[in-house]
Order: C-alpha cells, then sequence, then structure tokens
C-alpha cells in the first residue's frame, strides 16, 4: 500500500514539474502536446508505461500552419453621405439579412436637417468585400473607408498545441486517478486534475472566440443625410466653426459652475458651519454673560 501511495504521489509531482518547465518556455514556444511522466518505483519495470515527450511535436506544428486555412478576422469602418437616413437603413437592414448576418448596434440622433445614424454589423467573412460594395453603392459620398485585417492563424495553432498538451496530461492525471488507492493520494490528484481541465475549457473558448471572429466580419457605418452634411459657407467663411468652438466653451464654462456649486454646498458650506459653531455658540455666551452684569449694575 505504501509503495503504490509512494508512486503515485512520484507521479503526480513529475507531472506538476513537467507542467512548470513548460510554462517558463511558453514565451519562446508552446508546449508540446504531450508529456513525459515517471513513475519512480524500485523494481526493474520502473519505466513501464511512461510516456515520452514527442519530439515531432515542432514539425507536427509547421505541418498544422501548412494545413490549416488561414484565419482573418476582417473588418471595416465607413463614413457614409445618403439621400435619406432612413431609406438608408431600410436597406442595410434588408442586405444584412440577406447575406446571413445581423445588426450589432444602431444609435440614431435626430437634428433639424435629418437623421444620423451610426451602426454596427456583421456579415458572412466570404460576403465581406461584397456587402462593403452594396453599401457603397447607397450613399452619394464616401467621406472615409478603412479595411483591415488581423492574421490570427499562428494564435489558433498555438491554441491547439496547446490543448493537446493539456488533453495529453488530463488523461495521464485520469490513469492516475483510477491508480489510485487511498482518499490522500485521489484528491492530490483530482486537484491538479481540476487545474488541468479548467484550463482546457479556457483554451477552447479562445479557439471558439478567434473561430467565430473569423467566420464574422465586423463593419461600422456612419450614416449622415445630404442636408446635414453640407458645410455652411459664407464668402469663405465657415460660421459652423466658430458656433462649434462657441458651445464648447459654453459648455466648459457651465460645467465648471456647476462643479464649483457643488463644491459648495457639499464641501465649503458644511465645514463652514462646523468651524462657526465654536464661534457662534462663544458669542452668545459672552453675550449673555455681559448682559447678567449690566442687569446686576443696574440693580
Amino acid at each position: 500500500m505504501r509503495s503504490v501511495k509512494m508512486k503515485l504521489l512520484y507521479g503526480v509531482t513529475a507531472s506538476l514539474l513537467a507542467l512548470t518547465v513548460a510554462a517558463c518556455g511558453a514565451a519562446a514556444s508552446v508546449p508540446p502536446s504531450e508529456v513525459a511522466y515517471e513513475l519512480a518505483e524500485s523494481e526493474p519495470q520502473a519505466t513501464e508505461g511512461m510516456v515520452e515527450e514527442a519530439p515531432g511535436e515542432p514539425t507536427s506544428r509547421a505541418a498544422d500552419y501548412a494545413t490549416i486555412e488561414r484565419m482573418i478576422i476582417r473588418q471595416a469602418s465607413l463614413s457614409l453621405v445618403v439621400p435619406d437616413t432612413e431609406a438608408a437603413l431600410d436597406e442595410i437592414s434588408a442586405l444584412v439579412n440577406e447575406m446571413d448576418g445581423y445588426i450589432v448596434e444602431s444609435n440614431l440622433n435626430k437634428y433639424q436637417e435629418g437623421l444620423r445614424a451610426s451602426v454596427t454589423l456583421r456579415v458572412p467573412a466570404e460576403r465581406f468585400d461584397a456587402v462593403l460594395q452594396r453599401i457603397r453603392d447607397l450613399a452619394t459620398e464616401v467621406r472615409h473607408e478603412n479595411v483591415s485585417g488581423e492574421d490570427v492563424t499562428k494564435d489558433y495553432v498555438d491554441l491547439q498545441s496547446r490543448l493537446r498538451y493539456l488533453e495529453a496530461t488530463e488523461e495521464r492525471l485520469l490513469e492516475f486517478l483510477e491508480a489510485a488507492e487511498d482518499t490522500e493520494a485521489a484528491l492530490a490528484v483530482y486537484e491538479d486534475l481540476r487545474e488541468i481541465q479548467a484550463d482546457i475549457e479556457q483554451v477552447k473558448g479562445q479557439m471558439q472566440y478567434l473561430e467565430q471572429s473569423a467566420a464574422m466580419a465586423t463593419i461600422r457605418l456612419d450614416i449622415t443625410p445630404d442636408e446635414l452634411a453640407q458645410p455652411i459657407q459664407v464668402g469663405g467663411w465657415h460660421p459652423e466653426g466658430t458656433l462649434r468652438n462657441a458651445l464648447q466653451t459654453l459648455i466648459r464654462v457651465l460645467q465648471f459652475l456647476v462643479d464649483a456649486a457643488i463644491v459648495i454646498v457639499v464641501l465649503v458650506i458644511p465645514v463652514l458651519i462646523v468651524v462657526a459653531v465654536p464661534f457662534v455658540g462663544l458669542f452668545f455666551l459672552v453675550r449673555a454673560i455681559v448682559r447678567k452684569r449690566r442687569a446686576r449694575k443696574a440693580d
């Protein structure tokens, strides 16, 4: 019994040491998909059942890079001028439904000249370019456009490699757990197993996030109607700039006055009251004493 218990404890210790070494080298490379566990035994068959570290892991990672489809997270932002904002929003909504996408967020601001909108939508990555072209066709002017892509293939392959490593570790710990013959040894293995399984779920979540982000491209739109987009100009003078600066200054002054009023009401007045109370009390006390003395002298 003691020999089996020591074998299990040595095995768990070896697995934790392998995890620590792998974590220290994570900045340089992803841990191998398999890890070696040694069962410390005094019998000649001490190495029986060992899991050797896979020497071909770098080659396996290179193969993953060569065979996996590139994962690109694509996104775009456009600033559009349209004849009518509401009509453009209806067409964009119909387009998104047609392309099997969905609208993430939509905000409307109403002005005298019309509605201004900001919309965030997601569409299948393979239809990204087609959707962009259809959106451009809705506008009378595209004032700004930015299209970008982030290659996350390396991150995904690294997560795959780490997942294989964690699953191999989980499998080995399950073997230790089944071989445990007393509660103490089983609990020690179980705690390590829980940590490994939590790491597995975290890695799977990260992989799922990358898959979904690469599968659905993001498009952000800023939509302005023609009337609101037209600049005010008189003889080369742009009064909207002066008006904007004046409004900003007014807002800052009002903000300062409101802040000052809050400080006075919440801080200054209570402090003055606390400081003045003793002096006011002393004043009335001295006044009462003086009145009593005057009354005595009068008598």
